[in-house]
Formats: C-alpha cells, structure tokens, sequence
C-alpha cells in the first residue's frame, strides 16, 4: 500500500515548486552571485527548502524561501464530469476532478525591503514560466499568483532582527478516475497506477496564411468523435485546454485552440501586451509546417468496481 502512495500530485506540489526555485538561484544566467543557491548550506549564500527546515549551521545569517502548502479542496463533482467514453455504450468511461489550493512561499530576511524584493522576482520569475512549471510537473493543470503580502517582523527583541513577506499562489492539481464495466467485486481490489502525461499529436504537415488566424492540416482529422484523430474533448475546448506549438519557435509559445473550423482547420489566440486574449495572426504563409497539439491526459487513474 506503501508504494501505492508515492508521487501523488498533493504530495509532490511543494517538491515540484521547491526544485524549480533552487534551480532558478543556482543559474548564474539568472540570479546574481549574492542570492547564490548551493545544496551545501555552508556555501549557500540563500536557504531554500521546504517548512519546518531549521538552519543549523548559521541561523538568520542568509535570506531564506520556504515553500508550504495550504489546504486543497476538490470540486466534488467526480462521477458527474465524464471525460470521455466509448461511443454508446457504458464502457471505458473516464471521469476527472480538480483539487483546488494555495501554495505559499515565505520570503525572509533581516531587511524588510529584501525580503519584499525576493517575494517580488519570485512572483515575476514564477508567473513568466508558469507554463513551463505546468508542462514539466504534468500534474498541475492551473497555477497563477493571488499577491504579495505585507512585511511582517517575525523575531523582535531590542530591535527587529528578522522580516518575512509571503507570495500566495493558487494551483490546480489533476485528478483523474477510470470507470471500467465489470462484475461485483470487493473494494479491496481497487488499484491506482499513473500514466504518462502530456499527450501529445506532433504533424509537419500544417499550413498557414500571413495574417490568418487558423491551422490548416489535411492529415488529421480535427473532432470529437472515436474515429477523429486527435480526438479532441468539447468541454476541454470550451474551456481553452489545448494549445499548438510551432517547432520553429525558440521561446515554446503555446497558442490556445479555440474552435474547429472543420475536421481539418483550427482555430488559434494567443495574448497582447496587457495578456488579453486576441486572436493570432499569421506572420508569413508556410507549408509543411512542424507543430505539436498539447494537452494533459489524466495523471492518476483509479479502477473502482461496480458494486
């Protein structure tokens, strides 16, 4: 059962965002030498770990981050969000659920104008590669910052010695369920197994027009039926789920799907410079142009029995 309950996504939210801030402090491309990270405490010029970590080596001496979770609540609407399903029949039905939560990264230092400063490249650096922190983790669907709390003074005696700032984020953790049509058996022989995440349906066959906003693909069959390929999910288009990504793009821009003209042309946005949704243009027409089409499958399946 042990085993069982390893890398489950609540488990391994803090993990995931802990590995990413050390790597952040670690790159000198990044971070200057004074906020160098090191896994060696005595040579780290800044802490990074996750709560309840104590400093035993110099206490205070170093600014810190602590990464902590708070509670994640789920949408309770499990076995009414069916996913997908074989066409007809009440077989191989998938069901999906959220979990909803804050992370918080705690920003200390003996200055309340550093502390502040961490709490506010963190902030940048986090809602920058958002995507790039959702794609690597395959478990996180939404994350996206709430704010930056005020300085608040943590250890007082004569004077003020220590200040801590707090960056609330707010993730979505995904969930999955798979319904199998069987005879009654026992809860006990309920199983839980991951699968690989993202999915992804690469082509070089895409075509685009210099100003026009749509993908062009005569080798798929963009749809929502059992025979489309990629078969797509209405309610996950609806809610901007899926993105292409042109290999010829040095930054992995991700472009947000949002209609299938037919089962051959879709639809692409992307953001202005205030992150307002607009929609893409074309800046020269191509053919046979390299893409991939994103999106996340489910990261935990569960068989529950029928009885």
């Amino acid at each position: 059962m042990t085993a069982t309950l390893t890398n489950f996504p609540i488990a391994a939210v803090v993990d995931c965002l802990l590995s990413y801030l050390q790597f952040v402090f670690s790159n000198d491309e990044i971070t200057p030498d004074a906020y160098r990270w090191a896994e060696d405490d005595r040579t780290s010029k800044i802490r990074i770990s996750g709560p309840f970590v104590i400093d035993n080596e110099k206490p205070m001496s170093a600014p810190f981050v602590v990464v902590e979770r708070g509670s994640f609540t789920f949408a309770n609407q499990t076995m009414d969000n069916l996913k997908s399903g074989t066409a007809n029949a009440f077989e191989e039905k998938t069901f999906v659920d959220w979990a909803d939560g804050t992370i918080n990264i705690i920003c200390g230092s003996g200055v309340a104008s550093e502390a502040s400063s961490i709490a506010n490249f963190l902030a940048i650096i986090i809602q920058g590669n958002r995507h790039g922190i959702i794609k690597n983790s395959h478990f996180i669907r939404n994350l996206n910052y709430i704010g930056i709390g005020p300085e608040i003074p943590v250890v007082k005696d004569t004077e003020v010695r220590r200040w801590e700032v707090t960056l609330s984020l707010r993730a979505s953790l995904q969930m999955g369920w798979l319904h199998i049509l069987r005879e009654p058996t026992l809860w006990e022989s309920a199983t839980v197994y991951a699968t690989k995440t993202p999915v992804e349906a690469y082509s070089d066959s895409g075509v685009i027009s210099i100003g026009l906003d749509t993908l062009v693909d005569s080798t798929k069959d963009f749809g929502y039926l059992e025979t489309s390929d990629p078969k797509l999910i209405q309610t996950e288009l609806e809610k901007g789920w899926y993105y292409i990504r042109f290999r010829d793009n040095a930054y992995d821009q991700l472009y947000t799907i949002i209609e299938i003209v037919d089962s051959n042309t879709l639809k692409l946005q992307t953001h202005d410079e205030n992150n307002d949704p607009v929609a893409w243009a074309a800046t020269e027409s191509a053919v046979d142009v390299e893409y991939d089409l994103l999106w996340n499958s489910l990261n935990i399946h569960m068989e529950i029995p029928t009885s």
